[in-house]
């Protein structure tokens, strides 16, 4: 009796590790740019928090400024953060609502199934 105990106690500890090892193999601790910085040009994320700060660059619209801030910042922090809000609020006052369309169409296309071909231009082009 207390063999069959000692092997279905061993089997639950193998599940146990192996999904606690699952779970850490598929974390990311670091953010998606592996040290909170933003890999886009016209983006920059300012002071540790991460807070979106946006900028304006040549050659990029508002309006794809915002989607690509809100791609990059879905990978690092969660929808009821203070720095999703942040930029949100940026992107509302400085585009009105399709500026706060856009960001959350940018948040929504890093959460999706298919973060590989969601970008700017075919946000647009649906819109």
């Amino acid at each position: 009796m207390r063999n069959i105990e000692a092997i279905f106690g061993g089997v639950l500890a193998l599940v146990v590790l192996g999904v606690a090892l699952y779970a850490v193999m598929n974390t990311n601790f670091a953010g998606a740019g592996g040290d909170g910085s933003n890999s886009s040009p016209g983006n920059t994320y300012s002071g540790a928090d991460m807070t979106p700060t946006l900028t304006a660059t040549t050659g990029q619209d508002l309006i794809c400024e915002c989607y690509d801030a809100a791609f990059q910042l879905a990978g690092q922090v969660d929808v009821v953060s203070p720095e999703y809000r942040t930029g949100f609020q940026q992107c509302r006052a400085r585009g009105g609502v399709d500026g706060g369309d856009a960001w959350t169409a940018g948040w929504n296309a890093r959460l999706s199934a298919r973060p590989y071909e969601a970008s700017c231009r075919s946000y647009k082009r649906r819109g």
